[in-house]
């Protein structure tokens, strides 16, 4: 009998929980630093995975916008939107082979994005002075990303008309490979923010995109056949005497293999197909919290909005 009246209380106490739930949506923008990791930067090793491939001197910028909700105290939906772009140069790199062989490339990333927040760590008195203002939450993220991208680098062939512009090389086929525009990925990361006065959000997440394509830098395989003076040709193969220069200094004092102009012949190498090009995110984000009662709690106390208090009249008794 006794637990019968505990559920029976623990029940009510649910119902006027849920019946005051409040702030569960709050909406942002986001501006921060974009990267990527794939065939081209580095050091003087081939291909690493993660950040230490990268170069930072390649850093690019990320903007967006973003609609969370509070599924539960621990767990959140967010839906962003995200444009940001990615570019690498092998001249950058202190790998000999990557400097000889010379290639470049600029990708425009626009990303719809749905994933899961996981409260990690939350401290509702971040201040430490009583006042619980403001709030403070670390959280972990995973979901699944639709992006559309496309490659370019740009033009320094033969073709007058052409020479500096940013041309876009998908459509080139570099490696007689066709690819799409739009890819998925997951998004992975770590975020925290602190929320002020209940309403407004201040944070900063960083967020690594794992993707199913090898081809944002348009480099994946091997060269390939293209025909002599197109504009294909000159954008598969863009060493150059002044690249094979460096590379050769770059190998003497690293004491390793001299490239040459042969190894960038159809049939060679050009790229690593057996990893997948991946790129990431890291931005501070602003939002603001919705204020608002559950629909449960506007249905079972609406007749208290607007309600006068009215006096009963009572006859004096004497």
């Amino acid at each position: 009998m006794c637990l019968k009246r505990i559920l029976i209380l623990c029940f009510f106490f649910c119902l006027q929980a849920g019946a005051f739930a409040q702030y569960r949506w709050d909406f942002g923008v986001s501006l921060g630093a974009s990267n990527y990791l794939g065939e081209i930067g580095g050091m003087e090793q081939t291909r690493r995975d993660f950040i230490f491939d990268m170069k930072l001197n390649r850093t690019q910028y990320v903007f967006g916008g973003f609609a969370r909700y509070k599924l539960s105290p621990q767990l959140a939906a967010n839906f962003g939107v995200h444009y940001g772009r990615i570019r690498g140069n092998d001249f950058n790199s202190l790998n000999p082979a990557r400097v000889a062989r010379n290639l470049s490339f600029r990708n425009d990333i626009l990303e719809f994005s749905l994933r899961g927040e996981l409260t990690l760590f939350y401290d509702n008195d971040a201040s430490g002075r009583g006042f619980y203002n403001p709030d403070f939450r670390v959280y972990g993220f995973m979901g699944v990303a639709l992006f559309h991208h496309n490659p370019k680098a740009r033009y320094y062939g033969e073709n007058d008309d052409l020479r500096g512009e940013m041309i876009e090389l998908r459509e080139l086929q570099t490696e007689g490979v066709s690819y799409g525009n739009w890819e998925i990925g997951i998004p992975a990361g770590i975020g925290l923010f602190f929320t002020f006065n209940k309403v407004h959000r201040i944070g900063w997440e960083f967020g690594y995109r794992f993707t199913f394509t090898d081809y944002l830098d348009d480099i994946s395989t091997v060269y390939v056949e293209h025909e002599p003076g197109t504009v294909a040709y000159e954008m598969a193969n863009r060493t150059t005497p002044e690249a094979l220069q460096r590379a050769q200094q770059l190998a003497a004092q690293q004491g390793v293999d001299v490239p040459n102009a042969e190894s960038f012949e159809p049939g060679n190498k050009r790229g690593d197909p057996t990893n997948n090009d991946g790129y990431l995110f890291t931005q501070f984000t602003y939002s603001y919290v919705l204020p608002g009662r559950s629909s449960f709690a506007k249905r079972k106390f609406s007749y208290l909005k607007g309600k006068k208090r009215v006096r009963r009249k009572t006859r004096a008794k004497f």
